[in-house]
């Protein structure tokens, strides 16, 4: 048995697949610990893990839009939530992880939690990050893609050209918004990050990419998704909704981008309209189904419902393209319309349309029209049901729980 930490930080997104590889661990005999916000204590404990908190907090009551807004900045977004989550609660963080790690033999921990590396360090244990998307690895041999360079998908010796360059930028941008924590590794007596982005001194010896193969080859090698379903009882609503017709095209925009939807259920409903198609919402917060006023016959809007209920059950998916509502949809076995605002969405949805299972459009050209002629063929082509049928069965034959836990126990033991 060994005593293992995992750090992870953000929306629900970045806390499931943790979650799962936690309950992998600790049913294999390990003593693991969460260190997460403060918000998500009651989920983690409900899975039987142990729980440390480790900031930054999750707000008290109403969500600030203003700070989704920001964090949902294609041009922006990405510097605010580095400096968010990251820079700004470095100090806090470390004191928080310092508590959670003693007598941790081993810390996992996202790129974002940046304060697991230099604890680590201090500590002379060994650590590992665990990406959750292509995007977040830099690779040079198949780089992530920033929004508004998709034509660099055009080809694919473009991109293998393009890759030294986006890690070069990518390096250079993380070390200048990161100032202040290299001031506080200096504090430490640490040595200066030669990897900026993952805050580290050195490269750790185990690297895990909590991803599905199909998405990219690369090292380290991909074990697959780490699905974590919440038990969930279907609603009686959705059930005699689902059961009354033909299966419905399901819009949704995940964990973080609900806050800040624009027009996006209003342009689903009438997307939805011109196709003909029924349709469920999943409209993240009150607030926004409450906007979208009496529904017409065939709709059907809720505030939250686990992906793996609905999914499987679409017509398509019509989704924002966070890692986790992709692997979701990918699981499911449908095809997509992904409408990426930020971050790692964009290039999530150039590698789920270079599949043949999706079509993109950005949020900030998303119409009612623009999402009709883009469902039409998704919808009426046999071949990408097919591709999406096929991809679905090689997903959920997939084991990236049982694949993250043999490379963490080899490590363990190598060690």
């Amino acid at each position: 048995m060994s005593r293992i930490l995992l750090a992870t930080t953000g929306s629900l997104g970045d806390l499931f697949p943790y979650l799962a590889v936690a309950a992998g661990l600790e049913r294999r005999g390990h003593q693991v610990t969460l260190a997460t916000a403060e918000g998500y204590r009651g989920r983690v404990e409900a899975a039987g893990l142990g729980f440390a908190p480790m900031r930054p907090s999750m707000p008290e009551g109403a969500p600030d839009l203003e700070a989704f807004a920001r964090a949902m900045d294609p041009r922006t977004g990405p510097e605010f939530v580095w400096r968010s989550l990251v820079v700004e609660p470095i100090r806090e963080a470390y004191a928080d992880l310092m508590t959670a790690s003693e007598g941790a033999d081993l810390i996992l921990a996202s790129p974002v939690a940046a304060a697991a590396p230099m604890v680590a360090e201090r500590r002379g244990i060994p650590w590992a990050p665990a990406y959750l998307q292509p995007f977040t690895l830099f690779s040079t041999s198949d780089p992530g893609i920033p929004g508004g360079y998709d034509w660099l998908w055009r080809a694919e010796w473009l991109r293998r050209l393009a890759g030294p360059a986006i890690r070069a930028v990518a390096r250079w941008t993380v070390r200048r918004w990161s100032r202040e924590v290299a001031a506080f590794r200096a504090e430490l007596g640490l040595a200066r990050a030669a990897d900026p982005i993952l805050n580290a001194a050195q490269a750790p010896a185990l690297a895990l990419a909590l991803f599905s193969p199909l998405l990219m080859r690369a090292e380290p090698e991909p074990t697959g998704f780490p699905f974590w379903d919440e038990p969930a009882a279907m609603p009686r609503e959705l059930a005699r909704f689902l059961a009354a017709g033909p299966p419905p095209l399901v819009f949704t925009l995940g964990s973080a981008a609900i806050y800040t939807p624009g027009r996006f259920f209003a342009e689903s409903l009438e997307a939805a309209r011109r196709l003909g198609q029924r349709a469920v919402l999943l409209t993240g917060t009150e607030a926004n189904r409450a906007a979208l006023g009496p529904l017409p016959p065939g709709v059907l809007a809720m505030d939250y419902l686990p992906h793996a209920a609905l999914f499987p059950a679409a017509s398509a998916i019509i989704h924002q393209g966070g890692i986790g509502t992709a692997a979701q949809a990918m699981r499911a076995g449908r095809p997509m319309l992904v409408v990426p605002f930020s971050h790692d969405q964009p290039d999530n949805a150039a590698r789920l349309a270079r599949l043949g299972i999706a079509a993109s459009l950005p949020a900030g050209r998303y119409t009612a029209d623009g999402a009709a002629r883009a469902l039409s063929p998704l919808l009426e082509d046999p071949e990408v049901e097919a591709r999406a049928g096929s991809i679905g069965r090689t997903v959920r034959a997939e084991d990236g729980v049982g694949a993250a836990c043999d490379r963490v126990e080899a490590a363990l033991r190598a060690r």
